[in-house]
């Protein structure tokens, strides 16, 4: 952290913003498009060559909550559709695990990015790298960023930390957590690669052979299951986490070292592709460069071994060839900045509803182990995201949105997924552009202005939710609340958190 003065010995001429958002992926995206689109002049920092970030990587997951509503609207529905209208993405694929998968063409979204970004006036500089933050007094009056051109100051009236590892939050004085409350460790990453040559027809007839249980999630429910094999061959898009006893065979076989021991992944859109979701790294420290170097040498060597045990051992993966590997490490979770109020597992599993709603989520809390194979996971009900969560306590001007939000352990395994960090990015961009146009700090916006304006412009806060969709659960099913004895995850016990008092709240 750096003490602001107008020194500025042997850097380029500071560059002015009124909003300045750091990070590119699904949360800062969006932010940066709200904040633009809500009349301000916005600068969006990227260390990448190109914005989306891990979004622009994977399938998005959980646009829906578990009884198949819409949570996730506003801007992330609008990139939807237009990726849909372009025909760069497949259809909703309604989930009983998962809520909805949506399969995308990632490249074309990258350029789709871009427009956006520049219909909404926003100064994008990509292969930026942050490297330190500026302090004046109570408030982050910037950062200071190394790129081609140099060094330089970038200096905002509200900024937006999106950087996933809560960066700018750090380095500014925040308090921030990570990982567990019992040992710090935190999720395991995954590397995802793109599998070509597949065989869909084939792949389909393995998962509807039963013995190979293909979806764990399904196997103590056979009604359910029934209902769901039968609409596989109509479904564009269908998600894995099974195969157990195949990729067993592999490990008893020294063909297979890594720790994983089922096939997670996602059967998209595109007829002969697969997305594999089956690297894993245990230990990651994701905010420490070695760890973050070791990681990626392990995984690299991961994955044509992976790739391998595809070919041998799973149905329709004979003639498979490596098509892509993402450029990103899937980090699910790092420094969590600490806000003033702190969403827990309870808040999520139990539906919680907020009165300073911002953005809402319905996806399962999945924990991908620390230190062990395969997850932990509880359903949810939908639940809000307040704006108290997305604003840093004890600074005056900091918001953040994505991974690195003010939440536990628990509650980031939900919150953690594209559509849900798009929905606070919008919260955080439009909250941003409303203090600036009123000249005051983001957290004494008037919580209804800021909630009218959301809503105004597409957002779901429960406004329009409804009730169940009870078509859709007769159409696919649903698992059920209470899980029997011995089913295929403990229940997640979730953590309380304290509660940090906003005294200047406005209602």
């Amino acid at each position: 952290m750096i003490e602001y003065s107008a020194a500025t010995r042997g850097l380029l001429p500071p560059l002015k913003t009124q909003v300045l958002v750091v990070g590119a992926g699904g949360a800062g995206l969006l932010a940066a498009i709200a904040a633009g689109r809500n009349g301000a002049d916005v600068t969006l920092v990227e260390y990448q060559g190109f914005p989306g970030g891990i979004s622009s990587t994977l399938t998005w997951l959980g646009f829906h909550d578990q009884e198949y509503r819409l949570v996730v609207k506003g801007i992330p529905l609008e990139i939807v559709e237009r990726l849909q209208a372009a025909g760069a993405a497949g259809r909703f694929a309604l989930d009983p695990k998962c809520s909805s998968a949506l399969s995308l063409d990632n490249h074309y979204f990258k350029c789709l990015a871009v427009e956006l970004l520049e219909a909404a006036n926003v100064k994008l500089l990509l292969h930026t790298h942050v490297v330190d933050t500026l302090r004046a007094g109570d408030r982050v009056a910037g950062v200071v960023v190394e790129h081609k051109s140099g060094r330089q100051h970038i200096l905002a009236d509200v900024v937006v930390d999106c950087s996933g590892d809560g960066d700018v939050a750090a380095r500014g004085g925040a308090g921030w957590a990570k990982g567990r409350t019992a040992d710090g460790l935190v999720q395991s990453p995954t590397l995802v690669f793109r599998i070509g040559g597949v065989d869909r027809d084939e792949l389909i007839r393995g998962c509807q052979d039963w013995s190979l249980v293909y979806r764990e999630w399904l196997d103590p429910y056979p009604e359910l299951r029934r209902k769901w094999l039968k609409r596989l061959p109509t479904q564009d898009t269908f998600i894995f986490g099974g195969f157990a006893g195949l990729v067993q065979r592999a490990i008893d076989a020294g063909e297979l070292t890594s720790p994983q021991t089922r096939i997670i992944g996602v059967k998209t859109h595109v007829p002969d592709e697969f997305l594999a979701v089956t690297t894993r790294i245990l230990g990651l420290d994701p905010t420490d460069v070695e760890s973050l170097t070791a990681a990626y040498t392990s995984i690299y060597k991961q994955i044509p071994e992976h790739l391998r045990m595809f070919r041998k051992y799973i149905p329709g993966f004979a003639n498979a060839h490596l098509r892509e590997i993402a450029p990103l490490l899937g980090v699910r979770e790092s420094r969590r900045i600490t806000g003033d109020y702190v969403l827990t597992g309870e808040d999520v599993v139990s539906g919680r509803a907020f009165d300073d709603v911002v953005a809402m989520g319905g996806y399962h809390v999945d924990i991908h182990r620390p230190d062990g194979t395969w997850v932990q996971s509880q359903d949810t009900q939908a639940y809000d995201i307040p704006f108290r969560s997305l604003v840093a306590a004890g600074i005056d001007n900091l918001l953040m949105a994505g991974k690195c939000l003010s939440a536990t352990h628990e509650a980031v395994a939900s919150t953690r997924v594209i559509p849900i960090c798009m929905a606070q990015g919008q919260a955080v961009g439009t909250a941003a552009a409303l203090a600036v146009r009123r000249g005051v700090a983001p957290r004494e916006v008037p919580i209804r202005e800021l909630q009218a304006t959301l809503i105004a412009q597409g957002a779901e806060l429960r406004q329009s939710l409804g009730e169940p969709n009870w078509s859709a659960i007769e159409e696919v099913g649903q698992l059920p609340r209470q899980r029997p004895a011995g089913g295929p995850a403990a229940p997640v016990a979730p953590l309380a958190a304290p509660q940090v008092p906003a005294e200047r709240w406005v209602r």
